[in-house]
């Protein structure tokens, strides 16, 4: 089936269960506790489980050595991520330059990149996937950081900051998937269960945090089009011409796209707020390239259906 049709049908889904989200906050069903104790829910237990069960398939070497072409890869389309941010968002472009950078380099590859290439190439995307996790976890608590805080953190303390559920689930299917070792049925069932969840519970929270902002004063800056612009369109474009010099496979590469196509993600707010940045910016950010990805993510894979 077509990969631009397939991505179109997995995208509208997504952004109907967005939509019963967005509801759900206005109709007084959820409110702010609820989007911020389902985003944990989320992070620390069904995320992990959709990882840990990606590793449960047979040890193969080429699967073995496409999880490290796609690290490789994935680390040189963070580095170009982070020099067209540069290139958009220059030193003295204001007060906001670092929550305006952060949106550009680190996109929502969890929320929403991961059910979407489990929709599109199920397990084997996830798998390959967790490759690009790890890289960006690297560089947000690093890179995302140094850029937030205006200074270096201690080494202890950023690989503290990599301690967390989501990798420990990577370390632990490496493992199972290295060694063979299969998890019994009674514990992959319910795990199966939990990690269904994963996209209804990312779509719902991505409403609840939609009707929280002000959508509409954000499409008024003009600032929000040249980051959406760079985020959207001109990190996929230049990540879509990487994987083609790369030559990379083509599971890989439909992978490592489509988290590079992802809008911005949550990490931009939740690190705004931390370091006293413009948390409301970095959400309306968010936000707006979130609703705009539903047309730019569909149009990048139709790009890359033919060549890939």
């Amino acid at each position: 089936m077509d990969l631009a049709y397939i991505t179109a049908t997995k995208i509208i889904e997504m952004f109907i269960i967005l939509l019963i989200g967005a509801g759900a906050y206005k109709a007084r069903i959820a409110d702010e506790e609820t989007g911020s104790r389902l985003t944990r829910v989320l992070l620390n237990i069904i995320s992990p489980c959709v990882i840990l069960l990606s590793y449960q398939i047979d040890y193969d070497k080429e699967r073995l050595y496409g999880l490290a072409v796609t690290a490789i890869l994935s680390f040189a389309s963070f580095l170009i991520a982070i020099a067209v941010s540069g290139f958009a968002v220059p030193k003295d472009a204001g007060p906001d330059m670092a929550v305006e950078r952060m949106s550009i380099v680190y996109s929502n590859c969890g929320f929403i990149g991961i059910p979407l290439i489990d929709g599109i190439l199920g397990r084997e995307g996830v798998f390959y996937m967790t490759a690009y996790l790890t890289v960006f976890n690297i560089f947000v608590w690093s890179h995302g950081i140094m850029l937030m805080s205006g200074k270096s953190e201690s080494m202890k303390k950023t690989i503290r900051s990599l301690i967390n559920p989501s990798n420990a689930a990577i370390i632990l299917g490496i493992f199972l998937f290295l060694t063979g070792i299969r998890l019994p049925e009674i514990f992959t069932e319910p795990v199966a269960l939990i990690a269904g969840m994963n996209t209804p519970a990312a779509m719902l929270i991505s409403g609840i945090n939609l009707a929280q902002s002000d959508f509409l004063g954000g499409l008024k800056n003009k600032r929000t089009y040249i980051i959406s612009i760079a985020k959207l369109i001109v990190v996929p474009g230049l990540t879509l011409l990487l994987l083609l010099a790369a030559g990379a496979e083509r599971s890989i590469s439909i992978t490592i796209l489509t988290a590079a196509a992802c809008p911005s993600g949550a990490m931009g707010t939740m690190f705004a707020l931390q370091y006293k940045r413009n948390g409301q910016y970095a959400s309306n950010l968010l936000t707006i390239t979130t609703a705009l990805s539903l047309i730019t993510i569909p149009a990048i894979m139709a790009a890359a259906g033919g060549i890939l």
